[in-house]
């Protein structure tokens, strides 16, 4: 019924060759590859994914201070929207049909200006950027991260409300669980609001850990999911239990937790999907 995929910087530094080696092992069919164009082996890429049989599904935007679509500063502004095009040049060579984009910066907690000024600013950069993605045949998936990580889109009715400013066809939505588990009332119907929008989904459960070893109740998500027809992928976003989130960066692989938590992950949305079919 579904696709399934894994972020590619959820396992730190380990080497692609050896990310793709385990998602290939526990039945993956894509990975998720982080938004790094100026620094990724495009041709080397590809030969891997050939290799070991797996889709780019999706590249994950990474937005540092120097990729800021929200900033007040020209340049910074110009440079985040000039990454975001080069993102989406990364993901027509690839295959893959989607680029993750949050507005602003992660852990950009406040505004620097004023909140309508860095909202309005977001709402300008990704307009260009998804009409030029567009061009390219390309959706921009809209990530609304938790409070804790960024201030602008918290949750799927703030990131409803930007997407239908922006007003471009092509730029929806993604839902991801685990910001969801945060932010939203109530998963289904959060999904149901933006349901038109809807162009990718991220996978963790409220500790942030392996689908199924929180308190999660994934099931009437994938029901909806089902019931509305979606045709994208299923991509895992794990990370270790540790107060830093970002720590993975630091991994290289050594402890099991890279290959435990990607073959739970898997295996416990199977089983809910087996059950609702």
């Amino acid at each position: 019924m579904f696709n399934y995929s894994a972020t590619q910087w959820i396992f730190g530094n380990e080497s692609l060759e050896d990310s793709l080696k385990r998602l290939k092992k526990y039945g993956y069919q894509g990975v998720e590859l982080a938004g790094e164009p100026y620094s990724i082996d495009v041709e080397e890429t590809k030969e891997l994914l050939k290799k070991y049989e797996l889709e780019c599904s999706t590249i994950c935007g990474i937005y540092t201070p120097e990729r800021d679509l929200s900033s007040s500063n020209d340049e910074i502004r110009k440079n985040a929207v000039e990454y975001v095009k080069n993102s989406v040049d990364l993901a027509k060579t690839l295959n893959a049909s989607t680029v993750i984009v949050v507005p602003t910066r992660v852990g950009k907690l406040g505004p620097e200006t004023t909140l309508e000024e860095e909202w309005n600013n977001a709402v300008l950069s990704v307009k260009e950027a998804g009409l030029y993605a567009k061009e390219q045949g390309i959706t921009l998936a809209i990530e609304a991260l938790n409070r804790y990580e960024t201030y602008l889109v918290n949750n799927l009715t703030l990131a409803l409300r930007f997407v239908e400013e922006v007003n471009v066809e092509g730029v929806g939505i993604m839902a991801d669980l685990f910001h969801m588990s945060i932010e939203e009332r109530s998963m289904t119907e959060s999904i149901k609001k933006i349901s038109r929008y809807l162009a990718h989904v991220h996978i963790a459960d409220n500790t942030r850990e392996a689908a199924g070893l929180g308190q999660t109740d994934f099931r009437p998500v994938i029901s909806l999911l089902k019931e509305l027809g979606y045709k994208g992928y299923i991509t895992m976003e794990f990370l270790p239990a540790v107060s830093n989130p970002y720590v993975a960066s630091g991994l290289r692989g050594e402890s099991t937790i890279f290959d435990d938590f990607t073959k739970q992950s898997i295996e416990h949305m199977k089983e809910i999907v087996g059950a609702i079919s």
